[in-house]
């Protein structure tokens, strides 16, 4: 049998149309790239109810077309093959900790991913991902690589795709079109599924984040807290007295849920129970699910609603309010970064703390942070504020974040990769997270108290965030804040003072414990802390501080 000449000339030297190699990625991604996408989607329709089917194969060619037009548009000639080889990389990897983790990748958690450390992203480096990478990843690009596309006069080539774009949004749209009012509700009820829809949701974050960026530089900095200042009475009183120090504790993906004095089952908290005049809020909110976001909102004086990460980055925050005010102001680091909080004061990060009997591994368990904090306070005068940003409960490795000594839970889950262990396991190591943080802070409030012969010293602890640990099939943190559950977003605070720094700041401790159960959030910090510390401007809202209504006549 004797084969036409064209197709003998192709098998001697195969090549294939740039449309078919566009379509054929595509469907790939959809198929490999969206398990997660898929489960949601499935979990939220049903397919026996009219229309449901519809919806699903709209879905589908929706997310079809917007990738296939994308490529289409961008991939040029020699551009193609990257393009498509930078979304197969894209869909491989996000795909793995959207499947294992239920993580969204929203432009919050890619700027979470962006300022990590190395020593944060080993944990989330698994033996898991290399064989899902290899397999949809690595293969995949083989191929691609070995693949030659057809070449064809400039004309026709865009004739063709132009003609493939039409004929894949006519078709994509009149799908749509057919089942829009189901289509349209399912995605409104639960816009959550429309985030897992794999490569497109991460790169549109990805160019969120860009255009965020480039915004920033449009910013000029506002000097928003020029005008703060102490109250001359408590000027007057650093003279005569002994200086204040507020120690502000942040912490690390803590969740109120399993904090004992917030009525957790179980008592994580024995050694904060047992110190006196310690008020614990037992309702308050995050102003985000990530550090990222959270950590800057909660020194500014956005409040959640309307906070703007790249606003709160060209303004003054509370840390510059207490240095302009005169305070002594300095930030000890024992997590990567401030996310820019404390730039423009004193910084201590942890390679200067680094202490070996409490390190191991480039890593140091919290109480480093009370480790040399003496011979700062030898050094002061006059009023001051101190920030300890503590490593916590940071996942997945949780177990790597207290000495054993503090293994009080157990079977405990030894691995970064949680998903593989058990929920007891992986909440019992979270467990011996808060009992170390609760032994932390109890050993802050004992050295504060050691050195009160000299200071009026107080303590202010607060997490960032919380943490979900395999709730609804859903680990670590960072989801949209609207679908986010509680887990992520109630968070522990307590508030310990001494009798020197609560007659200085004239506090009513009864009428605190009064407040305690009241519903409060991050939102409340700026101020709070404000006129606990004395310290006035334009922007202070004495109805947003909580300690206000608990300060006595003077």
């Amino acid at each position: 049998m004797t084969l036409p000449p064209r197709l003998k000339d192709w098998l001697q030297n195969p090549c294939f149309d740039s449309i078919t190699v566009i379509a054929a990625s595509v469907i790939f991604m959809i198929v490999t790239g969206n398990h997660a996408f898929w489960s949601s989607l499935f979990s939220v329709i049903d397919l026996g109810q009219p229309g449901m089917l519809l919806v699903a194969v709209a879905s589908f060619g929706v997310i079809f077309a917007v990738c296939f037009v994308f490529l289409a548009v961008f991939g040029i000639g020699h551009a193609l093959k990257p393009l498509i080889g930078f979304l197969l990389i894209v869909s491989s990897l996000t795909s793995y900790y959207m499947d294992e983790y239920g993580i969204f990748f929203d432009d919050v958690m890619l700027l979470s991913i962006l300022e990590t450390t190395w020593h944060e992203a080993r944990d989330l480096f698994e033996t898991g991902i290399i064989t899902h990478f290899i397999l949809t990843g690595l293969i995949p690009l083989y191929l691609l690589y070995r693949v030659r596309i057809c070449a064809r006069p400039f004309r026709q080539a865009l004739l063709r795709r132009s003609a493939a774009v039409l004929i894949v949004v006519t078709v994509a749209g009149s799908v749509l079109f057919a089942s829009y009012k189901d289509f349209s509700f399912v995605f409104r009820e639960h816009r959550e599924t429309g985030f897992l829809v794999n490569p497109v949701y991460p790169v549109r974050s990805a160019v969120r984040i860009v255009r965020a960026e480039l915004a920033a530089y449009r910013y000029p900095f506002i000097e928003s807290l020029k005008d703060a200042h102490r109250r001359p009475a408590a000027t007057e009183d650093t003279r005569q007295k002994k200086p204040r120090v507020l120690v502000i504790v942040v912490g690390e993906t803590a969740r109120a849920q399993n904090f004992g004095l917030d009525g957790y089952a179980r008592n994580t908290t024995p050694y904060l129970e047992k110190q006196h005049h310690i008020v614990n809020f037992s309702d308050v909110s995050a102003c985000g699910t990530a550090t990222a976001i959270s950590l800057p909102c909660l020194f500014s004086d956005f409040e959640h609603d309307r906070f703007d990460g790249d606003a709160a980055r060209s303004r003054q925050n509370l840390l510059d309010a207490f240095s302009i005010a005169g305070l002594n102001v300095l930030w000890r680091e024992n997590n990567p970064d401030c996310k820019g909080v404390c730039k423009r004061i004193p910084t201590q990060s942890p390679e200067e703390i680094y202490v070996e009997d409490l390190c191991h591994d480039g890593l140091c368990f919290d109480e480093v942070l009370i480790r040399g904090l003496d011979d700062y306070l030898q050094t002061i005068n006059g009023d001051t504020v101190i920030v300890l940003h503590e490593q916590g409960s940071h996942g997945p490795a949780y177990y790597q974040r207290y000495p054993q000594a503090f293994k009080r839970f157990e079977p405990e889950c030894r691995t970064s990769t949680v998903q593989d262990c058990s929920q007891e396991e992986v909440v019992n190591a979270y467990d011996n997270t808060i009992a170390y943080t609760d032994y932390f802070l109890s050993q802050l409030i004992d050295f504060l108290k050691t050195r009160e012969d000299s200071i009026s010293p107080a303590m202010i602890y607060v997490s960032d965030h919380g943490e979900s640990l395999g709730e609804y099939g859903v680990y670590l943190h960072g989801l949209p804040y609207f679908v986010a559950p509680e887990y992520q977003t109630k968070v522990p605070m307590i508030f310990w003072s001494s009798p020197g720094f609560e007659q200085a700041a004239t506090l009513d401790y009864a009428c605190l414990q009064r407040k305690a159960d009241k519903p409060w959030s991050h939102d409340n910090f700026f101020h709070s802390l404000m006129g606990l510390m004395d310290v006035q401007a334009s922007l202070y809202q004495p109805e947003e501080d909580i300690f206000a209504s608990c300060r006595k006549a003077q």
